[in-house]
């Protein structure tokens, strides 16, 4: 039965260790990105880690192009991270120093004091910043660029041709529709005509990799998404069923996917070269995910209060409407007042099931993905 279903049994340690000795290894953009992100002492075990799997290492084409076209927002947005921390730090403190200025009489608090103590703390803030926007190693960085450039040179697939992406278009459209992954999360992304296909791209690539190679791919991925992933109550069991095989039907290799840290630890025990400062390493892969975690629950959320905010103004006008208030902007005499009323029960259905929907904090979200690590 494993053989007709191999996709629903996921694969033990030994099988998974197994795959390393002929597997090809592909990491996605942003496991490369991380070659650039870290301190100094992470991102030389990051590159000694990809130079010690350099025969095996091979990325597609569409890595390569969203490493360069994210690579610049990783090194400016570090170079910018010191003016925008004084920035917010001085709107907070601001903030306190009004709210000291505004204190009426008070029997323990000293005003001259806090506000001559808040002076102090982002005095000194603004001295480290400067301190470490003075350190910033941005010929350190260039050379990691360097390194990974010729670490890649020769393993990486060839562009595409333009009939090539009409052929994936057409295909993806109706992947993403039936929900087959990979990619049918990226669904609503809009920055470029091709670019929330940017993931099945890669999985294309990988299969006629494998293929034309007759080896399985072990892909490294931060893509934390379902598409990807089988989870199973909040579990990462492996990937997706459908990705192993579908794999295997196109070209009777097997397929693999690691989160970044946990290919870390695997990779720790095979080769005792980058054994020694591997915590330290995942330490700070662990801070980074955390971090963008945040900002991914902070978007959403926006994107929450924008869609929920629209869905009220629409509601609001189309009940000025009805109502025949002045200036409303749907004209009452012309307007099918029924199928009006039908748009404002939608809306409110809508609202309502948008305002019951449990929305999990950042906190809780790290909480339970910690436990599954464990």
């Amino acid at each position: 039965m494993r053989d007709k279903f191999a996709g629903w049994y996921p694969k033990s340690a030994a099988e998974a260790a197994a795959l390393w000795d002929n597997a090809i290894f592909v990491p996605d953009a942003n496991v490369l990105l991380h070659c650039l992100r870290h301190p100094a002492a992470v991102r030389e075990e990051l590159l000694r880690l990809f130079d010690v799997l350099k025969p095996s290492l091979w990325i597609p084409y569409q890595v390569g192009l969203e490493f360069h076209r994210n690579r610049l927002d990783v090194e400016l947005g570090a170079q910018d991270a010191y003016d925008l921390l004084v920035k917010d730090l001085e709107a907070v403190v601001e903030k306190a120093r009004e709210r000291l200025r505004q204190l009426r009489a008070h029997p323990t608090i000293s005003v001259a004091k806090e506000l001559a103590a808040l002076d102090m703390f982002s005095t000194d803030f603004r001295a480290r910043m400067a301190a470490a926007q003075a350190a910033h190693p941005a010929e350190e960085i260039a050379g990691s660029v360097t390194r990974l450039t010729k670490l890649l040179d020769g393993r990486i697939g060839e562009k595409w041709k333009p009939e090539q992406f009409a052929a994936l278009k057409r295909e993806g459209e109706d992947r993403y529709a039936k929900k087959i992954p990979p990619g049918y999360k990226d669904a609503k992304k809009d920055s470029g005509e091709f670019d929330k296909f940017g993931d099945l791209i890669i999985w294309k690539e990988m299969i006629a990799k494998a293929k034309d190679n007759k080896r399985p791919i072990i892909f490294i991925s931060d893509d934390a998404k379902e598409d990807w992933w089988w989870i199973h109550r909040g579990r990462k069991l492996g990937p997706r069923p459908e990705l192993v095989e579908e794999f295997k039907a196109e070209n009777g290799q097997d397929f693999h996917i690691y989160e970044f840290s946990q290919f870390l630890r695997f990779a720790a025990d095979r080769y005792p070269e980058i054994k020694a400062n591997v915590d330290k390493v995942e330490e700070s892969l662990l801070a980074d995910e955390n971090a963008r975690r945040r900002q991914s629950d902070a978007a959403e959320a926006r994107d929450f209060e924008i869609k929920l905010r629209q869905l009220e103004d629409e509601r609001d006008q189309l009940v000025a409407t009805l109502s025949g208030t002045p200036g409303s902007s749907i004209a009452s005499v012309t307007a099918d007042r029924s199928a009006l009323r039908a748009r404002l029960n939608e809306l409110n259905a809508e609202i309502a099931s948008l305002s019951s929907e449990p929305r999990e904090v950042a906190g809780d979200a790290l909480a339970s993905d910690e436990k599954t690590r464990a």
